[in-house]
Order: structure tokens, then sequence, then C-alpha cells
């Protein structure tokens, strides 16, 4: 299974004006760090919680279907499925009909579902035979954001800003400070 992004988010989950308020920082002297530090702050809450905070388009692309008849869409909240696409051996590509699925986006895990009667189609390709475009994210403005996970980007902010060293990073999670670890602990996705 592979993720990439088609269309990056618009804006930043907080504004560079709310961080520098934050900081109280008056000059624009270090606004392109401020800027930088505020992507990277959104990026590490979006990986410690699976989610996508602002509006992206993604591409999900799979080698085969799950054995269950839906298939859990990754990065939720899912806003709505724009394709599902069968690719051919010879990279020729087919869109699957929107009458054989739906997509659930009100649980805690968004899904696409077969509708009665239907399987999943054959996948020919054996590698990357399956794509399926989406948007994801709480929405277009910061303002969609819940408020803990804005909270916990503007606190990251603030923390590289004041100690400006790098965050460390093992094999399985990215060390935040307990204070953001505990503004998105209700937002991590559950590994099963």
């Amino acid at each position: 299974m592979t993720i990439i992004t088609l269309t990056e988010p618009s804006v930043e989950p907080v504004t560079l004006a709310e961080a520098k308020a934050l900081l109280r920082v008056e000059t624009s002297d270090e606004d392109a760090l401020l800027s930088t530090l505020i992507a990277a702050a959104r990026m590490t809450v979006e990986v410690n919680t699976g989610r996508a905070l602002i509006t992206r388009t993604l591409q999900l692309t799979r080698d085969r279907w799950p054995c269950a008849p839906h298939l859990v869409l990754p990065h939720p909240p899912v806003q709505a499925v724009q394709a599902v696409e069968l690719v051919d051996a010879d990279d020729g590509v087919t869109e699957w009909p929107l009458d054989n699925y739906l997509v659930e986006t009100s649980g805690p895990a968004p899904r696409l579902v077969l509708r009665p009667g239907v399987s999943w189609p054959a996948v020919v390709r054996p590698a990357g035979g399956i794509r399926i475009t989406f948007t994801a994210g709480y929405g277009d403005t910061a303002a969609a954001v819940p408020p803990p996970l804005g909270h916990a980007v503007l606190l990251l902010v603030a923390h590289w800003y004041e100690n400006r060293v790098p965050v460390v990073v093992n094999a399985t999670t990215t060390q935040v400070p307990s204070t953001v670890n505990a503004l998105i602990a209700n937002y991590r996705l559950a590994r099963l």
C-alpha cells in the first residue's frame, strides 16, 4: 500500500500571526523559520495521529483488495472519494463505477464498502493495480481543525522555536512534548 499526496493543503492549521503572538515575536526577521516550523509541526501531529488536518487530495495504491467487504481508507477524516481505478498490465486505467460501492465517512474509520451483491473486481496488474483517489482533512480552513490539534501544532512550534534542537525519532514514534501528546491522545487512530 502506498499513499501519495496529489494536492497539498492550501493553508496551515495555525497562522503565522498566531505563532508570533504565542511566542511574543514582534518582528518579521524569523517569519520564514516560523512558517517552516508550522508546516513541520502540522506534519508531526498528522504522523502521530494518523489524521489529515487540512483538506488535501490523496491517492492510495494497493496490490490487492481486502478479504472483507470493505476497505478502510487512511488519513481520516475522509470527505469524499473521487475515483476508484483499476490499472492493467499495460498501464491502462479503468474507473470502477460508483454504483458498485459506497463511501462510509461517519465512523471513526472511513471505509469504501461494497454494495450488496457486488464483489471486488479482478486485479490484473500484480503490483499497484488499484488506485483510489480521495479528499481527506477536517476542512479548508484552520477553523475546521479541532482546537486541541491546532493548539498541539502551536505548542510544537513554540517548543522547537525555543529549543532549536532536532526532535528525536525512533522506529515507532516521533517524540513530542508531553503536553502535545496529551492534546492529540484522543485523536490517535488505534492500530489493529
